[in-house]
């Protein structure tokens, strides 16, 4: 059964649209150094994580690099899931690892543009639990949550490469979970700016569609 994180959430009408939608995680963007506009508080992100029904991981996404600053705010939020979204070196990954408690997870996420990285990002796979594939607009200086999706050729290769747990970003919705799915064969799959509506607060109806299209997949 592939899993389902809906980020972005940024309020409890939000976090109530994803969990009744049937998420098995939800993200929180906290630490922001690129253009994005669904970061909150961590102050925030703590609110909403202390109010997480059990068996729905809540998972702190942030741009920050600096294993000091990320630590502190996993702390502050009460998060034990951190999502590195913003080109943490390999030492950086190792430095968190040793702040962070035993039983944190950390996930790295990933821009691919050629099968050409793969033998760099080896390095990474003693230091994360799982690797997050998304797209990324560099001239706009975006690193996630630009509704385009990824190659999923692409990924499809690095996920039957890679010995950790592949999650799936960039550009999903229920229209397209199933073909993604199929063909890259991920883990887990994560959507944001495509169930929004135009007001940019989560959709439950979307929500739910995708979720659905999820299950729905073999």
């Amino acid at each position: 059964m592939t899993r389902v994180k809906i980020c972005g959430i940024r309020n409890e009408s939000d976090l109530d649209c994803a969990v009744r939608a049937g998420a098995d995680a939800v993200g929180f963007l906290v630490g922001r150094l690129h253009a994005s506009p669904h970061f909150i508080p961590v102050s925030v992100a703590a609110r909403l994580a202390a109010a997480c029904p059990p068996f729905v991981e809540p998972v702190l996404v942030t741009h920050f690099t600096d294993p000091g600053e990320i630590a502190e705010l996993a702390e502050s939020a009460g998060i034990r899931t951190i999502q590195l979204h913003g080109g943490s070196a390999p030492e950086q990954v190792a430095a968190l690892r040793d702040r962070l408690p035993p039983a944190s997870k950390i996930i790295a996420a990933v821009h691919l543009t050629s099968e050409k990285q793969f033998p760099g990002l080896t390095v990474y796979f003693p230091l994360a639990d799982a690797i997050l594939l998304d797209s990324a607009l560099p001239e706009q200086h975006r690193v996630g949550g630009t509704g385009i999706p990824c190659d999923w050729n692409l990924a499809a290769r690095f996920a039957a490469f890679s010995p950790l747990p592949v999650i799936l970003a960039g550009g999903l919705a229920a229209e397209n979970a199933a073909d993604a799915i199929v063909k890259v064969r991920p883990f887990a799959v994560d959507a944001n700016s495509r169930l929004k509506n135009d007001s940019g607060e989560v959709d439950f109806e979307r929500c739910r569609a995708f979720c659905r299209a999820v299950a729905g997949t073999l």
